[in-house]
């Protein structure tokens, strides 16, 4: 069951993240809301994990900001950005 869950919060996750790119340039701030809670979504996946962990550690200039910023986020989101940090 948690295998099949894995795999299903990735496309699922990923969905929510592109109609909140789409969704992004409106003046509802609902783009950003929704971005950050597909990759938090996707990120129960292993594979999306180590991309993401990747993807910090070579940008670190916006690791040091996403690390900044944590303490402010929901606790769904900065648990993905403790699993996620590249330090």
């Amino acid at each position: 069951m948690k295998t099949l869950l894995r795999w299903i919060a990735l496309p699922v996750g990923l969905i929510i993240f592109v109609i909140g790119a789409v969704t992004f340039p409106l003046p509802i701030p609902t783009g950003l809301i929704l971005m950050i809670v597909g990759i938090s979504i996707a990120a129960i996946n292993p594979a999306m994990l180590r991309w993401l962990k990747k993807t910090r550690k070579k940008y670190p200039e916006t690791n040091l900001h996403i690390r900044r910023v944590a303490p402010y986020m929901p606790k769904f989101v900065r648990r993905v950005i403790r699993r996620t940090d590249s330090k």
